[in-house]
């Protein structure tokens, strides 16, 4: 299959790895039982590590059901204390899981392409330093050959909207007018967020089985302006978040900032999982108020009020905007909003929880503004703010329940005042 990376993402966005080591510390490695093999006829690793199991199972290593162990800090086994792999180190990039070699690009299939997406918990591709994506590309075919199962190129792409399906082709035009708004010069980001949903609420009314294709290029057009006017017109009159919306965005404070599970060989009892369920509990509770103290949901999170990021920041500075924009073109050019890889959400259900996420970083960076012991918004917190939840967006099992979907469904009426709030 063809790799293709869309060309605003190749334009925008840049890496190269700087030995970190986040990946290792975040996510779950799956293997197949093929890699456990041909990993534990390497070396013999439990002769040099200070571990009795190289390998974990459980059920959140999909597709495998196995993973690599962590230490009890969510440290891979394999990671040394210079921030190196072991197995890379010894034996070499190709001796490494194929989730290993492709961290941070996701493949999304489309059609008869794979189009490539980013992870933004990588510190390389959230400061977007290094060289040019396009140099990836040999690197990227070899590693779809051997990840990307046989007939792919089959799976249709998500709906529109609930039971609005549409061809690969129509998809990717309204995807591109997506696109068009988010990288609109008309306006500040806010307001493109608030242009963005207007868009999608549309969209999900039209009935695409009525509209021709010579219509839709016209179709689009005409109501990105359209919105566009009405948006200008009208003034907004943006209210304090409380109530029963704002407790319900409180669970979605908690599922995107929540850090990521660390699985580990050694086995939880039921005192312990009970404890934890009603310390995530108690969490969520404070999360959906405004005021009393910030939970320590991360370890670094200040001990302060939440009534303190209730009130405004300022503007978002230039480069904050600039950051956040190619966050938005980098998860909507390559799909990374939508479809299998996302909650099999349609396009409308991807691009509202894209704009809660949105309204999450907003709410993180003021508390990395006030851990910094400022009141004004700063490129370093946009950046922590999305490291934060680009490890969940997509990846959290909990946001892609029924409850979830739900809870996104109620939100919708909320999410412009949302915006006002936080996103400001």
């Amino acid at each position: 299959m063809k790799i293709s990376f869309h060309p605003e993402i190749l334009a925008q966005q840049k890496f190269a790895c700087n030995c970190c080591g986040q990946g290792c510390r975040s996510f779950l490695v799956s293997l197949s039982q093929r890699e456990q093999q041909a990993i534990e006829q390497l070396q013999p690793w439990r002769e040099k590590l200070p571990v009795t199991r190289l390998f974990v199972r459980t059920r959140q290593a999909k597709p495998f059901a196995f993973g690599l162990a962590k230490h009890a800090d969510g440290r891979c086994v394999f990671l040394d204390d210079d921030n190196l792999c072991l197995i890379h180190k010894l034996h070499g990039l190709e001796a490494k899981p194929l989730a290993c070699q492709l961290y941070p690009f996701v493949f999304t299939p489309f059609g008869s392409e794979l189009r490539v997406g980013l992870r933004f918990d990588c510190p390389g591709i959230c400061q977007s330093r290094g060289r040019s994506l396009s140099g990836y590309n040999n690197e990227l075919r070899q590693l779809a050959r051997q990840l990307v199962p046989a007939g792919v190129q089959n799976v249709p792409p998500p709906p529109i909207g609930p039971g609005q399906k549409v061809s690969a082709q129509r998809f990717d035009a309204i995807n591109e007018s997506l696109l068009k708004i988010v990288t609109s010069d008309a306006m500040p980001l806010v307001d493109r967020l608030h242009w963005l949903l207007l868009f999608v609420e549309h969209l999900a009314k039209i009935k695409w089985r009525n509209v021709s294709d010579d219509d839709l290029p016209e179709l689009l057009a005409m109501f990105r302006g359209g919105l566009l006017a009405e948006l200008q017109q009208n003034a907004r009159h943006p209210r304090p978040a409380t109530g029963k919306s704002r407790k319900l965005l409180g669970h979605i404070f908690f599922l995107l900032s929540h850090p990521p599970t660390i699985i580990t060989a050694q086995r939880k009892g039921l005192i312990r999982c009970l404890r934890e369920r009603l310390e995530s509990l108690a969490t969520i509770k404070q999360l959906g108020r405004t005021d009393g103290l910030l939970p320590k949901l991360q370890p670094n999170w200040p001990q302060c009020d939440m009534a303190d990021m209730e009130k405004s920041f300022g503007p978002w500075p230039a480069d904050v905007e600039a950051m956040l924009t190619r966050y938005l073109i980098c998860r909507i050019g390559a799909m990374g909003y939508c479809g299998p890889n996302f909650y099999n959400y349609s396009m409308v259900e991807g691009i509202r929880s894209l704009l809660l996420a949105m309204v999450t970083i907003g709410w993180l960076m003021r508390i990395e503004a006030i851990r910094a012991g400022r009141d004004n918004i700063e490129l370093s917190d946009a950046h922590n703010a999305v490291m934060t939840i680009d490890g969940n967006l997509g990846y959290a099992p909990a946001l892609g329940t029924g409850p979830a979907r739900l809870r996104l469904r109620y939100l919708t009426d909320h999410l412009d005042n949302f915006i006002d709030c936080y996103c400001t």
